[in-house]
């Protein structure tokens, strides 16, 4: 299992992003193999959001959204008050910005390793990037 951000999603959209590629790589590897995925019910609407913001188009977001909700390996964790909670915890301890305590406590709570693209989750949150984990298996 992996708890991934949304970086990586976005990336693997998004033909244009620096990461497309290796963000690509990655989830066909990930399905592969497959793990389950686990993220907060968050992601797909910051995906969505970057997405559609990137393109200047609301129907591009729109389809990346549904097709998430569709992923048949993603697993969406409520923004209830125990991923709240727990956010709030590494949020304040790690000092971290709101939306990536999210992931971290999603991970947490999931027991699922934390992939993202951003470099402050993998030092304070003990997160890995997608070529770590690939390079790791």
């Amino acid at each position: 299992m992996l708890t991934l951000d949304a970086n990586i999603w976005v990336a693997a959209f998004d033909s244009r992003d620096r990461f497309h590629r290796q963000s690509a790589a990655f989830l066909r590897a990930v399905a592969l193999s497959g793990l389950g995925l686990h993220g907060p019910m968050f992601v797909t609407l910051e995906v969505a959001c970057a997405l559609a913001r990137r393109a200047g188009d609301p129907a591009v977001g729109v389809l990346a959204d549904q097709q998430l909700r569709a992923h048949p390996a993603l697993v969406l964790y409520p923004m209830d008050e125990r991923l709240l909670e727990v956010a709030r915890e590494l949020g304040t301890t790690r000092l971290l910005r709101a939306a990536d305590a999210l992931y971290a406590a999603t991970a947490s709570l999931a027991a699922a390793p934390l992939v993202t693209w951003d470099d402050e989750l993998v030092e304070r949150a003990e997160a890995v990037t997608p070529d770590t984990w690939l390079a790791s298996r």
